[in-house]
């Protein structure tokens, strides 16, 4: 029972951070817009706890920034911020692969790594991709990058 109510948590969380990221990328929310947690739950839809871990989220990925007063401001970002930082985090990934590969990884620590993307390829052949996939997609891809 908690385990089922954890998962739905992280469903929630997730539903929250992408409907954010969402608003943020397209412009619906503005480069200094200041966004509370109660404005986050009306434009999501989700509860408060799940939204506040989701502005946390992404404040950590770079696109907002906390206020000393409370709540959370827009960050300013540019496409060639953006593009800087998916090429620095394919670099550090493949670099991190080749260290992998030339230290000789056994191939019982591949295992999961092939578990995991196992499931990553039938969440995504999926067609249309629901919000419960995508969400599994997302925990997925997270316990990829962490193995």
């Amino acid at each position: 029972m908690a385990e089922r109510e954890a998962e739905r948590s992280v469903s929630q969380t997730v539903r929250a951070q992408l409907a954010l990221r969402e608003l943020i990328v397209s412009g619906g929310l503005r480069p200094g817009e200041r966004i509370s947690e109660l404005q986050a739950v009306e434009v999501t839809g989700v509860s408060r706890t799940p939204v506040r871990m989701a502005l946390v989220r992404l404040e950590e990925e770079g696109l907002l920034e906390a206020i000393p007063s409370g709540g959370f401001m827009v960050k300013a970002f540019s496409e060639r911020d953006i593009l800087d930082s998916i090429e620095l985090r394919g670099t550090l990934e493949g670099l991190a692969a080749r260290f992998a590969a030339e230290r000789g990884v056994s191939s019982r620590d591949l295992e999961p790594l092939k578990e995991c993307l196992n499931e990553i390829d039938g969440l995504v052949r999926q067609e249309p991709i629901s919000m419960e996939a995508f969400s599994s997609y997302v925990a997925l891809n997270a316990r990829f990058h962490v193995l």
